[in-house]
């Protein structure tokens, strides 16, 4: 029979387990956007380890030293990519906030000659204007527009140090979470980090070949059919690649606006063009790619971007894909394996323990 001690004690114990699991909750509910950029600094941290172990493999340095080397070397290839297009990229990209528009004007006077057309033009204001801020107002929000730049400049410096921190001692920080769990399952844990660690450093690997495939191809394909900005379009759609499902349609809607500035002729070839990119990529270089990591379920990946965009934006878009490759391990691992599909304990396939427990002579007791 229990005493009132243990039985206090207990109940104390329960009580701050719950409290701790409630507050958790609350804190991912209404503090999503922190949580996402930590995720975000332990994504960078995994592409620097990447790096690093690619680097140990090749070279006989010092794990300091070949992360030093891995740090020097993705800022060093951003910094000379900037260099080299950004001239060319830039001045498309500053040509397209003028294409935009009159691409928007060229697809309202296709639309106009036809009726079900027309019945979509009725449908749109008028006069843009009042949907938009009126001239005054966007002065008054000069402060608001360099604060946000500000906050974003911050962000992504917070998202990097966090990144280099945790790849500089990757250790310190995995052996001390273990710590909050039992030690029984200290062992089992690692492991599960170990494999979202390998399932990420995979993911991004393909994802990076993906990308690269794509905005090669778009460049090479745009340029031949003569669309104009084709490295600023095909630059879209390198990013666009990052958030699946999502960010490839509308790149593909930017090209045949493009296209449209030129006539329709143009504009049908552009979007011919990218669909066949988008076909040859799902049915030949995604399953050649993906085939060693975790290939993520298209419409699973699609309702959690839109539910992460809904809550948290662009982030939450960006951040969707490799979360989940994050939460299928932590599922499949921890719940399926461990919980659902667990064999039930055998007295003859209990090994060793079970020998030695069954080999254990019984206490007598005296009396």
């Amino acid at each position: 029979m229990l005493n009132v001690y243990t039985f206090a004690k207990r109940v104390a114990v329960a009580a701050l387990v719950t409290l701790l699991i409630l507050t958790a909750f609350y804190m991912l509910g209404w503090h999503t956007y922190f949580f996402l950029l930590v995720f975000a600094g332990v994504l960078v941290a995994v592409m620097f380890c990447g790096i690093t172990d690619w680097l140990q493999d090749k070279l006989p340095l010092p794990r300091g030293v070949c992360l030093l080397l891995a740090v020097v070397l993705f800022f060093g290839s951003i910094t000379a990519i900037i260099w080299f297009i950004a001239p060319t990229i830039g001045a498309q990209v500053q040509e397209m906030k003028q294409t935009i528009p009159q691409a928007f004007s060229g697809l309202e006077a296709q639309l106009s000659q036809y009726g079900w057309g027309q019945k979509i033009l009725d449908r749109v204001p008028d006069n843009l204007s009042s949907v938009l801020p009126k001239q005054q107002s966007l002065f008054t929000r000069v402060s608001g527009v360099f604060s946000t730049t500000l906050s974003v400049l911050a962000d992504v410096m917070i998202v990097i140090v966090t990144g280099l921190f945790l790849a500089t001692s990757p250790k310190l920080y995995t052996i001390g979470f273990t710590k909050l769990f039992a030690v029984r399952h200290r062992t089992r844990i690692l492991g599960v980090l170990d494999k979202c660690y390998d399932n990420l450093k995979k993911w991004l690997i393909a994802m990076l070949i993906d990308m690269s495939v794509t905005g090669i191809v778009a460049a090479i394909g745009f340029k031949l059919i003569g669309l104009p900005l084709a490295f600023a379009v095909a630059l879209i759609a390198f990013f666009g690649e990052f958030i699946q499902n999502i960010g490839p349609a509308l790149a593909g809607v930017v090209a045949v606006l493009i296209g449209l500035t030129q006539g329709p002729q143009l504009a049908f070839y552009a979007l011919l063009l990218y669909c066949a990119i988008q076909l040859v990529q799902s049915y030949l270089v995604t399953p050649l790619i993906y085939q060693h990591t975790v290939n993520l379920p298209p419409a699973l990946l699609l309702f959690f971007q839109v539910l992460l965009g809904i809550f948290q934006g662009i982030i939450g878009l960006i951040l969707a894909a490799p979360l989940l490759v994050t939460l299928m391990v932590l599922v499949n691992e921890l719940y399926v394996n461990d919980l659902l599909e667990k064999k039930p304990i055998n007295a003859s396939e209990e090994g060793p323990l079970a020998e030695k427990l069954n080999n254990t002579k019984p206490v007598r007791h005296n009396g």
